[in-house]
Protein backbone atom coordinates (compact mmCIF):
# COMPACT_ATOMS: atom_id res chain seq x y z
CA UNK A 1 0.00 0.00 0.00
CA UNK A 2 1.16 3.86 -0.94
CA UNK A 3 0.35 6.96 0.68
CA UNK A 4 -1.57 9.29 -0.63
CA UNK A 5 -2.55 12.95 1.14
CA UNK A 6 -5.78 13.07 -0.05
CA UNK A 7 -8.40 16.56 -0.05
CA UNK A 8 -11.79 16.76 -0.84
CA UNK A 9 -14.11 19.79 -0.82
CA UNK A 10 -17.27 18.96 1.40
CA UNK A 11 -20.91 20.77 -0.28
CA UNK A 12 -21.61 24.11 2.17
CA UNK A 13 -25.52 22.47 2.11
CA UNK A 14 -23.84 20.18 4.22
CA UNK A 15 -24.51 21.06 8.14
CA UNK A 16 -21.93 20.96 10.35
CA UNK A 17 -22.92 18.70 12.81
CA UNK A 18 -23.18 16.12 9.74
CA UNK A 19 -19.20 16.85 8.31
CA UNK A 20 -18.40 13.68 10.60
CA UNK A 21 -20.77 11.53 8.63
CA UNK A 22 -19.71 12.56 5.78
CA UNK A 23 -16.02 11.70 6.83
CA UNK A 24 -16.99 8.53 7.72
CA UNK A 25 -19.20 7.81 4.07
CA UNK A 26 -15.57 9.04 2.45
CA UNK A 27 -13.48 6.45 5.20
CA UNK A 28 -16.25 3.82 4.22
CA UNK A 29 -15.31 4.48 0.15
CA UNK A 30 -11.72 4.23 1.38
CA UNK A 31 -11.67 1.39 3.08
CA UNK A 32 -13.96 -0.60 0.77
CA UNK A 33 -11.04 -0.10 -1.76
CA UNK A 34 -8.55 -2.08 0.39
CA UNK A 35 -7.31 1.32 2.32
CA UNK A 36 -7.29 2.71 5.91
CA UNK A 37 -7.58 6.53 6.95
CA UNK A 38 -4.88 7.50 9.08
CA UNK A 39 -5.73 10.97 9.95
CA UNK A 40 -8.40 13.58 8.78
CA UNK A 41 -8.06 17.05 9.17
CA UNK A 42 -10.84 19.75 8.96
CA UNK A 43 -9.59 22.99 7.69
CA UNK A 44 -13.08 24.37 7.78
CA UNK A 45 -15.48 26.52 5.39
CA UNK A 46 -13.63 28.49 3.11
CA UNK A 47 -14.46 30.51 -0.37
CA UNK A 48 -14.03 28.54 -3.46
CA UNK A 49 -11.50 30.02 -5.89
CA UNK A 50 -14.45 29.33 -8.62
CA UNK A 51 -17.63 28.66 -8.41
CA UNK A 52 -18.35 24.52 -8.44
CA UNK A 53 -22.18 23.51 -8.69
CA UNK A 54 -22.87 27.06 -8.52
CA UNK A 55 -21.56 26.76 -5.47
CA UNK A 56 -18.91 29.64 -3.73
CA UNK A 57 -17.99 27.46 -0.28
CA UNK A 58 -17.11 24.59 0.53
CA UNK A 59 -15.66 22.58 3.87
CA UNK A 60 -12.34 21.71 3.39
CA UNK A 61 -10.92 18.24 4.30
CA UNK A 62 -7.49 16.91 4.26
CA UNK A 63 -6.64 12.88 4.92
CA UNK A 64 -3.55 10.79 5.19
CA UNK A 65 -4.73 7.67 3.91
CA UNK A 66 -3.37 4.36 2.68
CA UNK A 67 -4.57 2.61 -0.58
CA UNK A 68 -3.14 0.26 -3.24
CA UNK A 69 -3.01 1.88 -6.59
CA UNK A 70 -5.55 0.18 -8.46
CA UNK A 71 -8.13 1.47 -6.34
CA UNK A 72 -7.77 5.14 -7.07
CA UNK A 73 -9.85 4.87 -10.40
CA UNK A 74 -12.80 3.31 -8.16
CA UNK A 75 -12.31 5.72 -5.41
CA UNK A 76 -12.63 8.50 -7.72
CA UNK A 77 -15.76 6.43 -9.72
CA UNK A 78 -17.25 6.54 -6.15
CA UNK A 79 -16.42 10.25 -5.17
CA UNK A 80 -17.90 11.37 -8.15
CA UNK A 81 -21.63 9.43 -7.51
CA UNK A 82 -21.53 10.96 -3.96
CA UNK A 83 -23.58 14.65 -3.88
CA UNK A 84 -21.60 16.00 -0.30
CA UNK A 85 -18.15 15.33 -2.11
CA UNK A 86 -18.04 18.26 -4.52
CA UNK A 87 -14.10 18.04 -5.39
CA UNK A 88 -11.37 15.69 -4.66
CA UNK A 89 -7.20 15.52 -5.20
CA UNK A 90 -5.19 12.41 -4.30
CA UNK A 91 -1.63 13.17 -4.17
CA UNK A 92 0.94 10.38 -3.56
CA UNK A 93 2.73 11.15 -0.36
CA UNK A 94 6.60 10.33 -0.03
CA UNK A 95 6.74 7.85 3.02
CA UNK A 96 8.76 10.47 5.52
CA UNK A 97 5.64 13.06 4.70
CA UNK A 98 2.98 10.84 6.51
CA UNK A 99 5.25 10.30 9.82
CA UNK A 100 7.04 13.67 9.83
CA UNK A 101 3.69 15.44 10.05
CA UNK A 102 2.33 13.47 13.30
CA UNK A 103 6.19 13.92 15.01
CA UNK A 104 8.32 16.64 13.67
CA UNK A 105 8.46 19.65 15.90
CA UNK A 106 8.07 23.14 14.81
CA UNK A 107 11.17 24.88 13.98
CA UNK A 108 11.37 28.37 14.25
CA UNK A 109 13.02 30.30 11.87
CA UNK A 110 14.93 33.64 12.10
CA UNK A 111 15.04 35.89 9.69
CA UNK A 112 17.67 38.16 9.78
CA UNK A 113 17.40 42.07 8.50
CA UNK A 114 19.77 43.89 6.20
CA UNK A 115 20.15 47.07 5.88
CA UNK A 116 18.15 48.85 3.30
CA UNK A 117 20.64 51.54 1.18
CA UNK A 118 18.69 54.17 -0.91
CA UNK A 119 17.77 53.57 -4.03
CA UNK A 120 20.81 56.20 -5.56
CA UNK A 121 23.60 54.31 -3.74
CA UNK A 122 21.97 50.69 -4.50
CA UNK A 123 22.12 51.86 -8.19
CA UNK A 124 26.10 52.88 -7.82
CA UNK A 125 26.44 49.56 -6.17
CA UNK A 126 25.06 47.46 -8.59
CA UNK A 127 26.71 49.44 -11.51
CA UNK A 128 23.16 50.29 -13.01
CA UNK A 129 23.70 54.27 -12.46
CA UNK A 130 26.68 56.44 -12.95
CA UNK A 131 26.58 59.21 -10.21
CA UNK A 132 26.54 61.41 -12.59
CA UNK A 133 23.73 60.64 -14.64
CA UNK A 134 20.07 62.90 -15.13
CA UNK A 135 17.45 61.64 -13.05
CA UNK A 136 14.72 59.41 -14.52
CA UNK A 137 10.90 59.12 -13.47
CA UNK A 138 9.96 60.17 -10.25
CA UNK A 139 13.24 61.70 -9.95
CA UNK A 140 13.29 63.84 -12.65
CA UNK A 141 9.55 65.21 -11.38
CA UNK A 142 10.70 65.83 -8.44
CA UNK A 143 13.69 67.92 -9.40
CA UNK A 144 11.66 69.92 -12.24
CA UNK A 145 9.20 71.25 -9.20
CA UNK A 146 12.30 71.78 -6.74
CA UNK A 147 13.03 74.59 -9.85
CA UNK A 148 10.04 75.85 -10.55
CA UNK A 149 9.18 76.56 -6.86
CA UNK A 150 12.65 78.77 -6.74
CA UNK A 151 11.64 80.54 -9.96
CA UNK A 152 8.98 81.32 -8.10
CA UNK A 153 10.52 82.33 -5.00
CA UNK A 154 13.07 84.14 -7.25
CA UNK A 155 10.77 86.70 -9.04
Amino acid sequence: MRNYEFIYIVSPEVEEEDLEGVTEKVGQIIADGGGQVLRVDLWGRRRLAYPIRKFHEGYYMVAQIQLEPGAISELGAKLGLTEEVLRHLLVRAEERDVTATETAPVKETSVEQEEVKPYEEAAEDRGDVEPDEEPVGEEAAEDSEQEELEVDLGS
